[in-house]
C-alpha cells in the first residue's frame, strides 16, 4: 500500500496541472450537487416546518358582503369530512391610504388586509416560528415587504383617511403560510383586536375568510362542488392547499431545480474529461504498462494501481465539496429561511448533500474502473510497440501550390486529422455556453413584457383590477364612462370574470374560473386552435384542457344559474393565474356572480406609462391599477431575484470551467505533440507561429461550440424551463432572448477567457527543441 501511495504522490507532483484542473472539476460537480441538494432539504424542511406549525386551511374561500353564520355553521356541521373551521375577518384598507416612511404603497400591487391572530388554525408566526402576539399600537408586517421596501423592527406604519391618522409600530415580522409567496396577490398584516376595531370605524372594507380543514383522504374538488352548491359565500378568491404548495414551491424551488441541472451537467463534463485523461495518460504509459505485465505483475494489481489516483480524488473533491456546500447551499436557502424559518426536519439539508456525493463518487468510480479495464485488454508486445497511439495518429497534407497562410494552413489541418483530441473540449465549451445562456435566457423571458401573455390575457400597458364590492358595476362604469373619453387610451377592453360548474373526466361537477370580454382586442397566442368567435365556443388553459382530457373540437357541457349549456372547445391557451385553470367563453354572468372586472389598456404613442397610471388611480380611487411591467416583476419578482444569484453563479463557474479545461487539454496536447513542435522550430516556425496555430485550433473549437450551446440553449432551454412551469399551465414556452447579451457579449467573453488562457498556457512551447529529440 505503501508503494501505491508512493507511486500516486510522483504522479500528482509530475502532472500537476492536469491533476489540479481535474480535482476543481471533481470539486465543482460536488459542490453543485451537494449545494443544490442542501436548497432543496432545507427547502423541503423549511416548508413542511412552517406548514406543522401555522396550520394552514387546505380549502380557503374569501368573500366581501353580507353572508349568513347560521347557515355556514349548519353546512360544516352537516358534512362529516370536515375537520375544522373557522371564518377569518379581515379589513382591507386600500394602499393610497397605508403610509411607509412618507410614500403610500398604492404602486404596489398586493392588496393589504388586517387581522388579527387566529385562535384554531391558520396561524401567524414571529421569526422564531412561534404563534405571535401584539400590543395595542403594535403591527405585524409580512416577509414579503421586509424584501421589498425593506421594512424592518422599529419602523412605523402610518394609516391615513381624511381627518384620522393612525400610527402603528412594527414589533414582528409575520411569517404566513396562506399568502407568503410573492405570487399570492394578498399580503396580511397583523394588529391587535383594539386597534382593528378602531380602524374599522374609519377606513377600510371587512372581507371574510372561509376556512376549513378536511380529514385525511378528501379531496378539495369534493369540498368546493359541495360549497358552491349550498350557495354559500363565494364573493371572492378561492385557494386550496395544493394551489399554495404549488406557489411556495415555485418560489423557492426553482433554485434548487436550477443548481441541481447545472451540477448534473458538471458531472458529465468530469466524466469526460476523466475518461479523456485516463486514455491520453495510459497512451503515453502504455510502455511502462506492457513492462509491467512482461515482468509478471497480475493486471488486478496494474488496475489497482491507476484506480487510486482517482479514487484519492474522487475522496477529496467528495469531501471539500461536501463541506464548501455547506456555506453554498445556506447562500441561495437564505430566501426559504426568510419566509419559512428553518422547519422541524434540519437532517434533510445534511442527508440529502451527503447521498449526492455517494453517488457522484460512485458514478465516477465505476467509470474510472471501466476506462481503465478497456485499456489493459492490450498485449504485452502491442503495448510496447505502441500499436494502439499508431493506429491513432492522424495525417494531413499540404497544398502542392504552397502554404500562402502557413499558421492557418497547419492549424486547420492537425484540426481536420487529430479531431477526436478536441471532441471533449468541445462539449465543454457547448456545455459551458449552454450553462452561461440558459439561466440568462430564462431571466430575460420573465423580465419581458410579453411574459403577460403566459398568465392568460394579450400584451397590454395598464391593468385595471375592480374587486369583489357591492358596488362593482357602478366602478366599471365609472371606469369605462372615463377611458372611453380619454384621448390619451389608444384601446381598451373589459373582461368580466365569474364561476360556472364544468363536468370532468370523470363525470363530476367542479367549478371553474371562466372570462368573458373581446378576446379580439389583445389577441392571445393559442397553443392549439384559437379564440372563441360565438357564444357556443370555450377555450380552456392548458391545465384545465390536460386534466378535463380534452381536445379542441371536442363537446363540454356547462352548467350556470341551473341550466345545462353545450360548448365546442375552440382552442386552448396557456395561463399561470389562479392555479392555471380558467377558462374563456362569451357567458354573460349576472351582475351577482361576477367575481371581477380586470380592464387591459394601451396608451397612445408618446405618453408616459407611469405618468397615465397615476393619473388613473388619482381619478379611479376604488380600483387597483398597475402597468403591466410591474404586474410581472412584482408577481414573479422573488422568482426573478433568486434567478439572478443563480445567472452570476453559471456565469462564474462556466468561466471557470472554459479556462480549466483549457489548460488541461493544452497542457496534454502539448505533452503528446512535443516532438512535432519541435522538428516545426527545426524547419523554421518560431514559438510564436506555433502558439498562433494552437490558439486557431481552440478559439476555432470553441466558436462551433458556442454556436452549438446558443441554439442548444434556445430549444431545449425552452423544455427545461416549460417543463419548470407546466405544474403551473404552461407547456411550451418561447424564449425571449436579449440578444445584444445573448449573441454579443456572451461569447465574447468567452472568446476572451479562451484567447487569454491560450496566450498563458503555450509559453511551454519554448521548453521543446530538436536537440532534446535526438537526445532521446
Amino acid at each position: 500500500m505503501k508503494l501505491l501511495l508512493n507511486l500516486v504522490r510522483k504522479d500528482f507532483k509530475r502532472n500537476r496541472v492536469i491533476t489540479t484542473a481535474l480535482a476543481v472539476f471533481l470539486i465543482l460537480s460536488a459542490l453543485l450537487m451537494a449545494g443544490g441538494l442542501r436548497v432543496t432539504g432545507t427547502m423541503i424542511s423549511s416548508l413542511n416546518g412552517l406548514n406543522e406549525l401555522a396550520v394552514p386551511p387546505e380549502y380557503l374561500q374569501m368573500h366581501k358582503g353580507t353572508y349568513d353564520r347560521e347557515a355556514f355553521e349548519s353546512f360544516v356541521e352537516t358534512h362529516d369530512y370536515i375537520k375544522d373551521s373557522q371564518i377569518v375577518k379581515m379589513l382591507n384598507i386600500s394602499n393610497a391610504n397605508i403610509i411607509y416612511q412618507g410614500e403610500t404603497l398604492e404602486k404596489y400591487l398586493m392588496d393589504n388586509g388586517f387581522v388579527v391572530q387566529n385562535e384554531r388554525f391558520d396561524f401567524l408566526l414571529n421569526m422564531d416560528n412561534e404563534i405571535a402576539f401584539l400590543q395595542e399600537g403594535e403591527i405585524g408586517v409580512p416577509v414579503y415587504y421586509v424584501e421589498e421596501l425593506g421594512i424592518q423592527v422599529g419602523d412605523v406604519i402610518t394609516l391615513h383617511q381624511g381627518d384620522y391618522r393612525k400610527e402603528l409600530i412594527v414589533s414582528t415580522i409575520i411569517r404566513d403560510a396562506s399568502m407568503n409567496a410573492a405570487l399570492a396577490s394578498s399580503k396580511r398584516l397583523l394588529i391587535s383586536q383594539t386597534d382593528i376595531d378602531e380602524i374599522s370605524l374609519h377606513m377600510g372594507e371587512w372581507e371574510y375568510c372561509f376556512e376549513f380543514l378536511l380529514e385525511n383522504g378528501t379531496a378539495t374538488a369534493v369540498l368546493e362542488k359541495d360549497y358552491m352548491d349550498a350557495g354559500m359565500p363565494s364573493n371572492g378568491a378561492t385557494v386550496t392547499g395544493s394551489l399554495l404548495r404549488m406557489l411556495n414551491n415555485l418560489s423557492h424551488g426553482l433554485v434548487a431545480f436550477i443548481i441541481i441541472a447545472i451540477s448534473i451537467l458538471l458531472i458529465m463534463i468530469a466524466v469526460l474529461c476523466l475518461s479523456y485523461i485516463i486514455r491520453a495518460t495510459m497512451a503515453e504509459e502504455n510502455y511502462t504498462i506492457g513492462e509491467m505485465k512482461a515482468i509478471g505483475f497480475p493486471r488486478k494489481a496494474i488496475a489497482k494501481l491507476y484506480q487510486m489516483k482517482y479514487i484519492m480524488l474522487v475522496l477529496v473533491a467528495g469531501v471539500i465539496g461536501y463541506l464548501a456546500a455547506i456555506p453554498f447551499g445556506d447562500f441561495f436557502s437564505s430566501s426559504v429561511i426568510m419566509y419559512c424559518g428553518y422547519g422541524t426536519d434540519e437532517w434533510m439539508k445534511w442527508v440529502f448533500p451527503f447521498i449526492g456525493v455517494i453517488l457522484l463518487s460512485v458514478i465516477v468510480m465505476l467509470r474510472c474502473h471501466k476506462i481503465i479495464g478497456r485499456n489493459l485488454n492490450s498485449t504485452v508486445v502491442g503495448l510496447m510497440r505502441g500499436e494502439e497511439k499508431i493506429e491513432k495518429e492522424g495525417h494531413y497534407s499540404l497544398p502542392s501550390s504552397g502554404l500562402k497562410h502557413p499558421n492557418l494552413t497547419i492549424a486547420f489541418g492537425e484540426l481536420k486529422c487529430k479531431w477526436k483530441e478536441y471532441l471533449v473540449i468541445f462539449l465543454v465549451f457547448v456545455f459551458s455556453s449552454f450553462l452561461i445562456l440558459l439561466p440568462m435566457n430564462m431571466k430575460s423571458t420573465v423580465e419581458n413584457p410579453s411574459f403577460m401573455t403566459y398568465m392568460g390575457v394579450g400584451e397590454s400597458d395598464i391593468r385595471i383590477d375592480i374587486q369583489y364590492s357591492e358596488k362593482l358595476a357602478e366602478q366599471k362604469d365609472a371606469a369605462q364612462s372615463y377611458l372611453e373619453n380619454d384621448a390619451e387610451i389608444d384601446k381598451y377592453a373589459i373582461y368580466q370574470n365569474g364561476y360556472v360548474q364544468l363536468q370532468n373526466a370523470d363525470g363530476e361537477w367542479e367549478y371553474i374560473r371562466v372570462e368573458n370580454g373581446d378576446a379580439s382586442v389583445f389577441p392571445l397566442e393559442y397553443l392549439q386552435g384559437r379564440a372563441p368567435n360565438d357564444r357556443k365556443e370555450m377555450a380552456l388553459s392548458y391545465l384545465s384542457a390536460s386534466e378535463l382530457r380534452k381536445e379542441v373540437g371536442d363537446s363540454l357541457t356547462v352548467i350556470y344559474q341551473g341550466e345545462e349549456l353545450l360548448f365546442t372547445l375552440c382552442g386552448i391557451y396557456q395561463d399561470i393565474t389562479y392555479g392555471g385553470k380558467t377558462a374563456k367563453a362569451a357567458i354573460d354572468f349576472a351582475e351577482i356572480d361576477v367575481e371581477v372586472y380586470i380592464i387591459y389598456l394601451n396608451v397612445r404613442d408618446g405618453v408616459r406609462i407611469e405618468e397615465k397610471t397615476d393619473e388613473l388611480r388619482s381619478i379611479l380611487t376604488d380600483s387597483k391599477i398597475t402597468p403591466i411591467s410591474e404586474f410581472v416583476s412584482q408577481t414573479l419578482g422573488g422568482i426573478m431575484d433568486n434567478m439572478s444569484l443563480v445567472e452570476g453563479t453559471a456565469i462564474m463557474i462556466s468561466l471557470l470551467l472554459i479556462m480549466l479545461i483549457t489548460v488541461m487539454i493544452l497542457q496534454l496536447i502539448t505533452a503528446r505533440e512535443h516532438s512535432a513542435i519541435a522538428i516545426k522550430k527545426a524547419i523554421g516556425f518560431s514559438n510564436r507561429d506555433i502558439r498562433i496555430q494552437f490558439g486557431i485550433r481552440i478559439l476555432m473549437i470553441q466558436f462551433v461550440a458556442i454556436f452549438a450551446g446558443t441554439v442548444l440553449a434556445n430549444f431545449l432551454g425552452e423544455v427545461i424551463f416549460g417543463w419548470m412551469l407546466s405544474s403551473m399551465g404552461v407547456s411550451k414556452i418561447t424564449m425571449l432572448v436579449e440578444p445584444i447579451t445573448a449573441y454579443l457579449l456572451s461569447p465574447a467573453v468567452q472568446l476572451l477567457v479562451v484567447l487569454i488562457t491560450v496566450i498563458v498556457g503555450t509559453k511551454v512551447v519554448r521548453n521543446y527543441h530538436i536537440r532534446n529529440q535526438i537526445i532521446e
